[in-house]
C-alpha cells in the first residue's frame, strides 16, 4: 500500500523540484557535492530513486536486490 503512494510521490518530486527547493531552501551538502544548483539535482535524484525502489517493492524485486547487495552485511541472512 505504501509503495503505491511512493511511486507518484517520487514523480511529483521530480516534476516539482523547484517548488520543493523554494519551500525547503538549499541543502548545504547537496550544493557541496553536486555544485551550484545541487539541491535541485538532489531532490530529483531522490525522487527517481524513491520511485524505482517503490516500483521494485511492488513487484517483488526489492527483496532480491537487497539480498544481493546488502545480504552479506546482515548476519544470518544467507
Amino acid at each position: 500500500m505504501i509503495a503505491w503512494l511512493l511511486i507518484p510521490l517520487g514523480v511529483v518530486m521530480i516534476v516539482k523540484a523547484d517548488k520543493i527547493v523554494s519551500f525547503t531552501g538549499e541543502i548545504p551538502f547537496a550544493e557541496k557535492v553536486f555544485g551550484s544548483g545541487g539541491t535541485y539535482t538532489f531532490v530529483k535524484v531522490l525522487g527517481l530513486l524513491m520511485s524505482i525502489f517503490a516500483f521494485m517493492w511492488v513487484f517483488g524485486g526489492l527483496d532480491s536486490f537487497l539480498q544481493a547487495t546488502l545480504g552479506k552485511f546482515i548476519p544470518g541472512s544467507q
